[in-house]
């Protein structure tokens, strides 16, 4: 099922809050000029083969699935990308854990920046890299994507990639760091396909039992082994119809990885204790943070999986290369509260704020703390004081605002006692727990169960503090 079309504009931004982006009609606008890399083999096996990569990225290996594919028999699958980085005059060179290395200069390199024209040892091969020519980018007016949201160019041209992989049943591999938000993405390409209608499956590889993953991925029959007392469908069956969504993918014990294979390949499985395959009929989309290709060259993970994974390969950027989507998605999620808790408005100042701050957590990091701050801001509107607070709330304490202002203390003459060590700690503990909680009681009134959800920690022990300074009787 497809819902109706939807024709985004500069000029309509309520379609950032529409539930579902299935089916979308976008205009193309003129993206960055960026500059092509051309790769050229001056020496080896493939000597006088060269290409031009209208692309700043190009992967440069001997497996079937790279951008620029050598005969070299020591070169590995996977062996270097290749990328363009004209703000630094040059072309940025990160090996992929090949088996023998890349070199320049004579020196092996893991990652740096080398000067166009010049040329690089893989393998048995001579490489020469050099910036071609600029050329115009498009990339597609789409805000959103499912629950995705950016005005960032790499997130606009990945809502209109994903769009597009979506009305096809191409496996997908979801590349990103932790909290970028991957399985938003496999959720709104399952949403936006004609799977739909049936169940979105996830399965997270790194919560695998080693005893059980056969079970897990494929079901067993029951008596199959011990404490199997009835028979259990696995993830791909229960997914019949719908889609699978592999988390973490590269965590994947490599025993187990061949019998994926076999699924994929033969759309059938057999239960544990049975010998009857089953027909399957599901979509399989992937997500990992780990560079596959690395791990295909450190024999971690199976060359053939991975072309059976990725038949298509996205990559959602991190939040440091987007700051200008932070007040999009402030607004998102405050806009996704529960209706009557929170503030539901930011100051600009606040926002600025928010703006300035590094999230190593990405996108899940900065939706917990824009909703911190919403459910403890002292009113309608969060600012520079409530974020400090939720600050602290969170456990974070470099470049945070004080929490009171404090009082600038006499200098110390050289004369004046100094206090033991763990006296002087005390006293410094007690002053931060007794500010802390009586901002605390503020914000709460007085609710003691509120105060140690928000807090994180147990009621009892939230209570102890409390009667340790003083600030809330027994009743």
């Amino acid at each position: 099922m497809v819902a109706d079309s939807a024709t985004v504009t500069r000029d309509n931004p309520s379609f950032l809050d529409t539930e579902h982006t299935r089916s979308i009609q976008a205009d193309r606008l003129r993206g960055p000029t960026v500059r092509g890399v051309h790769v050229s083999v001056i020496a080896g096996p493939d000597a006088g083969h060269d290409q031009v990569f209208a692309a700043q990225r190009a992967i440069v290996g001997r497996a079937a699935g790279c951008d620029f594919r050598l005969n070299d028999q020591t070169v590995s699958s996977f062996h270097v990308e290749i990328c363009a980085a004209e703000e630094r005059g040059g072309v940025q060179i990160t090996d992929l854990s090949s088996r023998n290395g890349t070199l320049y200069a004579g020196a092996r390199i893991e990652k740096a920046v080398v000067p166009s024209g010049a040329t690089l040892e893989v393998g048995s091969s001579i490489l020469r890299v050099d910036l071609d020519a600029p050329f115009a980018t498009e990339v597609a007016d789409l805000p959103a994507f499912g629950e995705l949201r950016g005005r960032n160019v790499s997130m606009r041209e990945l809502f209109s990639t994903l769009s597009r992989l979506a009305r096809t049943d191409l496996s997908i591999l979801v590349e990103g760091q932790t909290g970028t938000g991957k399985e938003l993405a496999a959720r709104g390409v399952h949403d936006a396909s004609t799977h739909a209608s049936g169940p979105f499956v996830v399965l997270d590889c790194t919560a695998i039992p080693s005893t059980l993953a056969e079970s897990v991925l494929f079901g067993h029959e029951r008596g199959a082994f011990t404490g199997a007392n009835e028979r259990r469908v696995g993830v791909f069956e229960a997914a019949e119809g719908g889609t699978v969504f592999l988390d973490e993918v590269g965590e994947l014990p490599l025993e187990l990885q061949p019998k994926l294979l076999r699924v994929l390949e033969r759309r059938e499985v057999v239960r544990v204790g049975s010998t009857t395959p089953r027909p399957v009929q599901v979509r399989v989309i992937s997500a990992t943070w780990r560079d596959l290709r690395t791990m295909i060259n450190q024999g971690k993970f199976r060359e053939d999986l991975y072309y059976r994974l990725a038949q298509a390969r996205v990559t959602i950027p991190p939040m440091r290369e987007r700051p200008e989507d932070v007040p999009l998605l402030v607004y998102h999620f405050l806009q996704r509260l529960p209706p009557g808790q929170g503030a539901r408005a930011i100051s600009p100042e606040a926002l600025a704020e928010l703006q300035r701050r590094e999230y190593a957590g990405n996108v899940r990091e900065l939706k917990s703390t824009v909703e911190r701050a919403a459910m403890m801001a002292e009113g309608a509107v969060i600012t520079n004081a409530d974020l400090a607070f939720e600050r602290m709330l969170s456990g974070e304490r470099v470049r945070a605002p004080a929490l009171v202002a404090p009082v600038a203390p006499a200098a110390p003459s050289p004369n004046d006692p100094i206090a033991p060590f763990k006296e002087a700690k005390r006293t410094l503990i007690d002053e931060f727990e007794k500010a802390y909680l009586q901002r605390l009681l503020q914000r709460t009134g007085n609710n003691l169960s509120r105060a140690a959800a928000l807090a994180g920690i147990e009621r009892h022990y939230l209570r102890d503090l409390f009667r340790k300074h003083g600030l809330r009787s027994d009743e």
